[in-house]
């Protein structure tokens, strides 16, 4: 049997509420009410699972905010750029974890930086080929 290109083997798919979450919702669906006060009654009286449910999904989760540190990258290369981040690590005057990101960051713009002289490059045979 052949498919036609962009075109779904099973188009009507799977029907609604076949899963087995969809099964849970629908089991739940008549009794919401009652499980969700069940729920804040049971964290109302000390059941840390309980409370811990309903935070989790009312409260949401504090992100960890980090603040800037300024570096100084002396060198000219991407190499000497990361020398002197070990260096400041080193000396203490940034984490590792903050060396790594930088480092990371540093990674990032040597990839771009290879793709575009790559392009150019390219660009230049093309050039040169199409000239001849």
């Amino acid at each position: 049997m052949a498919f036609t290109k962009g075109q779904s083997g099973n188009p009507k798919g799977r029907p609604p509420g076949t899963t087995l979450a969809g099964k849970l919702r629908a089991a739940v669906g008549k009794d919401f009410d009652a499980i969700v006060k069940a729920v804040i009654d049971q964290a109302k009286a000390g059941d840390m699972s309980a409370a811990s449910l309903l935070l989790s999904r009312v409260v949401p989760a504090v992100k960890p905010v980090q603040e800037p540190i300024p570096v100084k990258l002396e060198g000219e290369t991407l190499t000497e750029k990361a020398g002197a981040i070990l260096d400041a690590v080193s000396r203490g005057k940034l984490s590792p974890a903050d060396a790594k990101l930088l480092l990371d960051g540093l990674a990032g713009v040597a990839k771009i930086t290879e793709i575009d002289e790559l392009t150019k490059r390219i660009e230049a045979l093309e050039a040169r080929q199409n000239g001849n």
